[in-house]
């Protein structure tokens, strides 16, 4: 579950909260280049990207030149995907259909039709006009899932139409009490004494481990006896699938002693960081670990695909999923490897053994994107002009579009957007930001700028904010929660 740590292709690049999961299965889509589940992150600065009110006839015609049904491994969910560019061939559309999802089985595709449209959630249209359009068509009669079809909508790039199931829905708030469950948990440091049998800890004689997705505990320690996985679960979306391959039992690396001194400390390593919460079969949820998990055997490591192993080796770039500084880590490090460690050289020099034993090197993954899909790609989003429903006026009412916010800021207009936490989610040029924490009720488009509305706390600065001068362009940016932007635009104070 640790960021750093899945396969790119067998695990959703794009990991969001629940309220997202039933897009993940076909956000973009681009024929040329196969299935793509990176969302663009696009259709909140001006483009209409919630929902136009309701398909009161159960749902648009489809245009389809095909459709493609899978099963979301995420949610759980059958989804269908029609094909309606004009770059979609069969070929194409078949290509696509092949891996609609990232660790899914393989979808059926029908050529020549389009999805059925009863009973009916919504439709998210992707590439309006475009040659690559797509549209994602949601059935179910369940409107509890109506909820999370905007959001993950406008987080797509697409347009939202809801079917007669979710007609005249809020987006699933009922302005009550919250689902603490369904929202990010904010990272929380413990302390406690060491267990029974172990030596002190480093502070003041407790150890002490962040509940963080990238949270390790001191180094010869298991995380487990330390800290909780219930708020890492919130953190990332939890993904039951298969490892890519075994070890034969007679593989010589079994009988080389200095490798398996290597491969015992790797393994010790990975026990001490939250990634045990989602990849070992002791703590992993009832469905079963995420992909990989440390008790397979006889090599675990072998459960990692090659994408997968090169994102460990930092051979493929995991940034945007953010780090601990390593002094407020018990010592682990990220910022070379992509799985935390106490000993960067040590652990480069093992995970890079694995893949030059498998023949590869690192031009082998000069092509490969980022690590994080739409996580990565909100870091550099480039925001334009705030559309009618978004801005500030005369009276410093900060105004938004796409429902309620757990996080609202405003950022001078050249400032990287934000990202995640711990390292990336106050960037340099922030001006002011709000948060609500996860046991409250999100906050309505509306707060005065340098008023702390009810349920919400001032996360920066520690004073006022600096003033807002008349004619000043700054950057309005608030989410729904971590992962999920409702407005990004720049808007001008009158």
């Amino acid at each position: 579950m640790h960021p750093s740590l899945p396969s790119l292709s067998r695990v959703a690049r794009l990991a969001l909260p629940s309220a997202l999961l039933l897009l993940l299965g076909g956000c973009g889509g681009d024929p040329s280049k196969g299935a793509d589940t990176t969302a663009a992150g696009a259709g909140d600065q001006g483009e209409d990207s919630g929902a136009d009110g309701g398909l009161d006839d159960g749902g648009q015609a489809s245009a389809a030149k095909g459709a493609c049904d899978y099963v979301n491994t995420f949610s759980g969910a059958p989804e269908c995907k029609e094909y309606v560019g004009s770059a979609w061939d069969e070929g194409a559309a078949a290509a696509d259909c092949a891996a609609p999802l990232p660790g899914a089985d393989p979808g059926a595709l029908r050529w020549g039709e389009g999805c059925g449209r009863e009973p009916l959630l919504g439709i998210c249209a992707i590439d309006v006009g475009a040659p690559e359009e797509t549209a994602l068509v949601f059935l179910g009669d369940d409107a509890a899932a109506c909820g999370g079809l905007e959001i993950g909508c406008g987080f797509a790039g697409g347009t939202l139409s809801y079917g007669p199931v979710c007609a005249g829905s809020d987006g699933g708030d009922d302005g009550g009490s919250v689902d603490a469950s369904a929202v990010f948990v904010p990272f929380e440091q413990v302390c406690a004494p060491p267990v029974e049998g172990e030596p002190a800890g480093a502070s003041d004689g407790e150890v002490c481990t962040w509940q963080a997705i990238s949270g390790c505990t001191e180094p010869g320690r298991d995380y487990l006896d330390y800290a909780s996985c219930d708020p890492v679960f919130t953190q990332r979306p939890y993904w039951v699938g298969a490892p890519a391959g075994a070890a034969a039992a007679d593989d010589p690396r079994l009988d080389d002693p200095a490798w398996l001194e290597e491969y015992d400390w790797v393994t010790d390593q990975v026990e001490s960081c939250a990634c045990v919460c989602c990849h070992s079969s002791e703590a992993a949820p009832a469905a079963g670990p995420s992909g990989w998990f440390v008790e397979d055997g006889p090599i675990w490591v072998d459960g990692l695909d090659d994408d997968g192993l090169a994102v460990m080796a930092g051979w493929v770039d995991s940034t945007a999923f953010g780090a601990f500084d390593p002094a407020d880590n018990n010592g682990f490090d990220r910022s070379t490897t992509g799985i935390p460690t106490s000993d960067v050289p040590r652990m480069l020099a093992f995970l890079e053994g694995e893949l030059r034993r498998r023949g590869l090197d690192r031009d082998d993954f000069s092509e490969v994107a980022p690590f994080g899909g739409p996580l990565y790609d909100q870091l550099f989003y480039a925001p334009g002009p705030c559309a009618d429903g978004q801005g500030i006026d005369e009276d410093g009412v900060l105004r938004w579009t796409g429902g309620d916010a757990r996080y609202l800021y405003v950022l001078a207009a050249d400032s990287q957007s934000p990202g995640v936490p711990p390292n990336l989610d106050l960037p340099e040029g922030t001006i002011w930001r709000l948060d609500v924490a996860p046991t409250a009720v999100p906050i309505e488009s509306g707060v005065v700028y340098g008023v702390v509305p009810d349920g919400a706390s001032q996360r920066f600065p520690d004073g006022a904010p600096a003033p807002l001068a008349s004619g000043e362009v700054v950057y309005l940016y608030v989410l729904k929660d971590v992962y999920q932007p409702l407005t990004r635009c720049l808007m001008t104070v009158p």
